[in-house]
C-alpha cells in the first residue's frame, strides 16, 4: 500500500510540473497579426549570438544580463521582418531562389571564395545557410523599402554634399603604396635567378613555392608614404602597378617588391561618391521610417510584446 502510494504521489508531481515547464517553453513573447514568436523559438534564433557574446567565465548574472539585451534585439528584428513579409505578401511582392544565388555568388567572389565567406560568416556566429535565409530577407526588404517608401523619402543635393564632406574628412590623405614583397634567404645570385624568372612570366606564388625554402612571401600589405624609407620610396614611385623593383640587398637578405597599387592621397570626387552616399542616406532614412511605422503599428495593437 505504501510504496502504492508513493508511486501514485510521483506521478501526479510528474504531471502537475510538466505542463508548467510546457507553458514556460511555449511563452508566446510576441505576436504580429497572425503570426507569433514562442521563448523558445526566440532562444533558438538568439542561440548564434550567446554563443558568440556570452563567455564561460562571466557571472550568472552577467550572463543573464546578456541574454536579456540580445533577446531584445532579436525580437526587434524578428517583428520588423514580419511586419515586412506580411506587407510584402499582401502586394505581391518576393524575392526568388535565383535572385538570392546571384546575390550570393556576388558575394562569395568578393570575399575571394565560399571558403572565406564561410570563415567570415562563422566569426559572425553564422552557418553559410543561416547567412543564406538572412539574405533572402534583406532582400525582400530592400525590394519592399524601395517599393513602399522611395517617393516618401526626399535626399536634397544640400543632404549629399554634407555627407560628402563627413567622408572625406575620414579619407586617408598620406599617399599609400599596396604592394607584394618576396624576402630571400640566400646569395645575390639567388635573388637575380628568381628576379630573371619573374620578368619571364612567373608569378610571385609561383616562385615562392618553387623556392619555398628560401623564400618569405607577403601578398599584401599597405604601407604610409612617410612610413617607407628614402631611398626605396624613390624606387617604388618610379613604378607602375604590376612592376617589380629590382633584388634589394638587405643585411642578411634581399627582397623583390611588386608594386599592386598606390593612392595619391586626394579623395574620390564628389561625384565619384554621390550614388554611394545616396544609397546610404536612402537606407538610413528607410530605417527611421521603418522605426516609426512599427511603433505606430505597436499603437495600434497590430504589434504584441509580452517579452
Amino acid at each position: 500500500m505504501k510504496k502504492s502510494f508513493i508511486f501514485s504521489f510521483f506521478l501526479l508531481l510528474f504531471l502537475w510540473i510538466k505542463p508548467i515547464n510546457s507553458e514556460v517553453i511555449n511563452q508566446i513573447v510576441a505576436v504580429v497579426g497572425e503570426d507569433f514568436l514562442t521563448l523558445y523559438e526566440l532562444d533558438e534564433l538568439c542561440k548564434p549570438y550567446f554563443e558568440k557574446f556570452i563567455e564561460p567565465q562571466f557571472s550568472l548574472k552577467e550572463k543573464e544580463n546578456l541574454k536579456t539585451q540580445i533577446r531584445k534585439k532579436v525580437l526587434e528584428q524578428w517583428i520588423e521582418e514580419t511586419v515586412i513579409k506580411r506587407e510584402a505578401q499582401k502586394y505581391g511582392i518576393s524575392v526568388s531562389d535565383k535572385e538570392v544565388e546571384e546575390y550570393l555568388n556576388f558575394q562569395i567572389k568578393e570575399s575571394g571564395g565560399k571558403e572565406k565567406l564561410e570563415k567570415l560568416l562563422q566569426k559572425e556566429g553564422l552557418s553559410y545557410e543561416s547567412y543564406r535565409e538572412k539574405l533572402k530577407d534583406d532582400l525582400l526588404k530592400i525590394r519592399f523599402l524601395q517599393w513602399q517608401i522611395r517617393e516618401k523619402i526626399l535626399i536634397t543635393e544640400e543632404e549629399l554634399k554634407k555627407a560628402y564632406q563627413q567622408e572625406i574628412e575620414k579619407y586617408e590623405k598620406t599617399p599609400q603604396f599596396l604592394v607584394s614583397i618576396l624576402t630571400i634567404d640566400g646569395e645575390q645570385h639567388l635573388a637575380e635567378t628568381i628576379y630573371k624568372e619573374l620578368l619571364e612570366g612567373s608569378s610571385l606564388e609561383e616562385v615562392s613555392q618553387k623556392y619555398k625554402n628560401s623564400i618569405h612571401y607577403l601578398k599584401e600589405v599597405t604601407f604610409k608614404e612617410d612610413e617607407i624609407a628614402p631611398e626605396l620610396l624613390k624606387e617604388l614611385k618610379s613604378l607602375k602597378p604590376g612592376e617589380l623593383t629590382s633584388p634589394l640587398k638587405r643585411e642578411k637578405s634581399y627582397q623583390i617588391i611588386k608594386l599592386i597599387k598606390k593612392t595619391e592621397g586626394t579623395p574620390p570626387s564628389y561625384e565619384e561618391l554621390k550614388e554611394n552616399l545616396y544609397q546610404q542616406l536612402f537606407w538610413k532614412k528607410s530605417q527611421e521610417f521603418v522605426e516609426k511605422w512599427i511603433k505606430e503599428l505597436k499603437e495600434k495593437k497590430y504589434i504584441k510584446v509580452y517579452l
